[in-house]
């Protein structure tokens, strides 16, 4: 599959990694290793059962707070076959002839269902997390930064960090390199209620992010998220300059990926991030076998990013002032400014609603999304649905539910008469 649209020479075509020459058993061989390391945390009872079952059901098997010493076992026991992958892609898909780089940084992507990750040990990790190389943990550690406005947890809500959630962001962003190419390799069936989404609108735009969340700012509106369902064994090359994030599994399944990076040059890092994704192999080492890793320390490796064009804000939903009075709790709005308009913010006192003209008339329901409370006028919308900036969430416009049972918008009872609207906020969903 290539994205319909002025991205889709930076979203290659989907790839079996079957398909892939000297490739075909690694889906297997992931999967063998993380039931080895289930056999080696809980025991052969356990690892009989994950392999009856499937791997998209191992958070019955494990605790959300085993998944980081499994992330140790399988990444421990397969670096170099990942690596040689890793090479294989860049030859075989990028067309790659010449020596390029293989970031060192490896992740096995483990992404509890949500229902299950939200009740998870505040010890145990993100589904994000990565692991380098032995050699190259201890100068990481002593290079690490502290940011003191960079603040995931704020932004996480309490959630502990199994629960978390990519937002739309750019890679540069997050300290990764400029110029690079994901690879994005399902181990599992990963249905869209669980999977990456990209915003391929924005290919070409220069796009602010928020140095407090590492994701794109805020008042930034975006237009639907483009899902992208996989299945076991499939793989994905793109440009993660695209923006792109996460849909917080929403599903009953666990998601299971790997990530790598590929860069045809020697990395460079955006001196606006903090910190930087220094550790790296070239493919030629990998290829004759050395277990090399290159330190590219940040700050000798600075490139300015190159903006394509300045930010413009794109259009965002209208919005009226409405009068809450305080007495009877109601909220009243005139719709002049409005006219036909499908989709409007009302903001009256505390409370920010979004109206939606809907089959059934005008529904009303609170702006913010109840995963992150982030603004819904952020998000893109059709005529079924409004979808959360951050999580990628659906929300029915005639009913307020989602996919998630968990995630349903506040209604507002809505009396429309005369070119006004009266509002209140109703006690059932």
């Amino acid at each position: 599959m290539i994205m319909e649209s002025h991205a889709s020479q930076r979203v290659f075509p989907r790839r079996r990694v079957c398909d892939l020459k000297g490739a075909s058993h690694m889906t297997e061989l992931v999967l063998d290793q993380i039931i080895a390391g289930v056999a080696e945390i809980r025991g052969p009872t356990a690892a009989r059962a994950l392999r009856e079952k499937g791997i998209q059901d191992i958070h019955e098997i494990i605790d959300a707070r085993e998944v980081g010493p499994l992330r140790d076992y399988v990444l421990g026991h397969l670096r170099h076959p990942l690596l040689k992958m890793a090479v294989l892609i860049g030859r075989d898909v990028l067309g790659w002839a010449n020596d390029f780089y293989v970031d060192d940084y490896l992740i096995l992507r483990i992404n509890f269902p949500y229902k299950v990750a939200r009740l998870a040990d505040p010890k145990a990790e993100n589904p994000g997390i990565g692991r380098l190389s032995e050699s190259a943990r201890m100068i990481f550690r002593e290079r690490k930064t502290i940011d003191p406005v960079y603040d995931p947890k704020s932004y996480h809500r309490g959630h502990p960090p199994a629960a978390w959630a990519h937002g739309p962001h750019l890679d540069t962003w997050t300290g990764h390199s400029r110029d690079g190419r994901n690879i994005w390799w399902a181990i599992s069936d990963v249905p869209a209620g669980s999977g990456m989404v990209l915003y391929p609108e924005f290919a070409d735009e220069t796009l602010p992010s928020d140095p407090r969340t590492l994701y794109i700012k805020a008042g930034y509106p975006l237009p639907k998220p483009t899902y992208l369902p996989m299945q076991a064994g499939e793989m994905l090359v793109f440009d993660p300059e695209i923006l792109h994030g996460t849909h917080l599994n929403t599903t009953d399944k666990t998601r299971v990926a790997v990530s790598m990076r590929l860069n045809a040059s020697k990395p460079k890092f955006d001196p606006t991030c903090f910190y930087a994704r220094e550790f790296w192999r070239r493919a030629s080492d990998i290829e004759a076998g050395k277990d090399e890793v290159l330190h590219l320390r940040r700050e000798d490796n600075f490139e300015t990013p190159v903006h394509l064009k300045p930010i413009v804000q794109p259009v965002s939903m209208p919005e009226l002032h409405g009068h809450f009075d305080l007495e009877s709790g109601t909220i009243h709005a005139f719709l002049s400014d409005v006219g036909a308009t499908q989709q409007f913010i009302i903001n009256a006192g505390p409370h920010r609603i979004i109206v939606v003209r809907s089959r059934g008339g005008l529904k009303a329901y609170s702006a913010f999304c109840p995963h992150y409370g982030i603004d819904l006028a952020d998000g893109g919308s059709d005529e079924n649905a409004t979808y959360c900036p951050a999580c990628a969430i659906g929300f029915d416009l005639e009913t307020g539910r989602s996919a998630c049972g968990t995630f349903v918008l506040r209604p507002y009872k809505v009396r429309e008469a005369e070119g006004a609207v009266t509002l209140e906020p109703s006690s059932t969903s």
